[in-house]
């Protein structure tokens, strides 16, 4: 009877382990110093989830094999996460789209992208612009200005899902509506950019692969996390990504929580 009770035991301690679920948290980020987030704020957040796993928004030509990172650089997320790493038992893995600046230089969405949004701000400076556009570009720069708005008040204040929709409306804006504007202008198509390569690419196609790649950079490294998530099941996971990105990760994550079981969490949950 005896043996029997201790084979329940440890079945029951069995099946507690096993189902415990990953808990992940999407701590969106400011990647430099402002007030009220420093990387002072961001250790203290750390020591307070007490993360198994970090997931750094770089892909690994940024660490050694043995993962530690191969410089230090002044950004809130590197200064916080050296300094956790050197007081505190954690992995630290890159979570990226591999070549990330690389391949838009590639593509030709870099420096395409900013040419073309600089076009269009002397458009709109200029009123050259219909009324219909204009009130667009309005709205995308008063968008602009309320997400920004966010980082200088805290990271709860960006890690919310008030300010995920911001989010959301200022991508939408930037990617879809500012694009659907260049197409009804033929000098977006009739300009053109230079590539190291000697090809040349057009500022609205430009453009349009900057918008593309948003789409493709965020559903990488929603995979990737995913990775990990099954990786370190029954662990405890922070992903450090800069704001905007939150909305997204977000979209195309929370629907495999119970599939994966894992919990999405906020970082004053804890």
């Amino acid at each position: 009877m005896n043996r029997f009770l201790e084979i329940i035991f440890i079945c029951l301690i069995f099946c507690s382990c096993t189902s415990k679920r990953t808990e992940l948290v999407l701590l969106g980020t400011v990647h430099q110093p402002v007030q009220n987030f420093t990387p002072d704020s961001l250790y203290n957040i750390l020591v307070k989830v007490k993360p198994d796993l970090i997931l750094f928004e770089v892909d690994s030509s940024f660490f050694t094999k043995e993962f530690d990172f191969k410089k230090t650089w002044e950004s809130n997320e590197n200064i916080a996460t050296v300094r956790y790493m050197n007081n505190f038992d954690v992995d630290v893995r890159p979570y990226e789209f591999t070549g990330r600046n690389e391949y838009r230089l590639k593509i030709g969405s870099r420096p395409t992208d900013n040419k073309a949004l600089e076009l269009l701000d002397s458009f709109y400076k200029n009123n050259q612009l219909n009324s219909l556009n204009n009130r667009k570009y309005q709205n995308f720069l008063k968008a602009n200005d309320t997400l920004n708005s966010f980082a200088y008040l805290g990271a709860k204040a960006f890690n919310n899902p008030e300010t995920d929709r911001a989010a959301e409306i200022r991508q939408k804006y930037h990617y879809k509506e500012l694009l659907g504007i260049m197409s009804e202008y033929p000098i977006f198509s009739d300009t053109y950019h230079v590539k190291s390569d000697g090809d040349s690419i057009s500022y609205y196609e430009g453009f349009k692969r900057a918008s593309e790649f948003w789409d493709l950079r965020n559903q990488t490294m929603a995979k990737n996390i995913l990775h990990f998530v099954r990786a370190y099941h029954g662990k405890k996971i922070i992903v450090l990504n800069g704001y905007f990105h939150r909305y997204y990760l977000n979209s195309l994550l929370r629907h495999k929580e119970e599939k994966l079981n894992f919990t999405i969490k906020e970082f004053y949950e804890y």
